[in-house]
């Protein structure tokens, strides 16, 4: 009897997830249909990276950060795309993006409003927006990472105290950047 009622509950959270999704409009966005804007340039990608969002507020005394490298991070001139593979699936789904604050794309404006949205726009849009206003290189737990913050209102908006990306391409990163800059 309480097999039967553990997957009727899981069956009520499944039609609850649709029912939701479908008012608001919310679709997977893929990598693989993804387009870069006019006049967006691609600087770097990696098929093998890690992500980790680490909150401002209520986070762990210490944190740990694994190596599954299981992300696709594409870096254009404008923004960062995430994406990741489904359990059993081929294709890769975007998850976040993350502008920068001083990005004038056709996108921009768009990815402001949504950044303070409940969930960084993530229900209408199919991702979670953030806007970064820095980056840098650095390392956690004594592993090398490019760590991305959040500009004040979008953290705050949001629970983000910083984004780290962990690749193990991060010596061609930093070249691409300071190429770029």
């Amino acid at each position: 009897m309480s097999l039967l009622l553990f997957i009727a509950a899981l069956v009520g959270i499944v039609v609850f997830a649709m029912v939701v999704n479908r008012l608001t409009g919310t679709t997977s966005k893929y990598l693989d249909a993804f387009q870069l804007e006019p006049g967006e340039q691609e600087r770097w990608r990696d098929i093998a990276a890690d992500v980790a969002l680490v909150p401002r507020l209520g986070r762990a005394v210490f944190m740990s950060f694994s190596r599954l490298r299981r992300h696709t991070v594409v870096w254009s001139d404008r923004r960062i795309v995430v994406a990741q593979k489904g359990l059993f699936s081929k294709r890769r789904v975007i998850t976040h993006q993350i502008h920068f604050a001083d990005n004038h794309g056709a996108d921009g404006a768009a990815a402001n409003k949504a950044a303070l949205e409940f969930g960084g726009g993530f229900y209408g849009r199919g991702f979670q927006t953030i806007i970064a206003q820095s980056w840098s290189f650095g390392q956690r737990n004594q592993k090398d990472c490019v760590c991305v913050e959040p500009t004040e209102a979008c953290g705050a908006a949001q629970n983000i105290g910083e984004v780290l990306i962990f690749t193990d391409r991060l010596a061609d990163l930093e070249q691409c950047l300071q190429t770029a800059r």
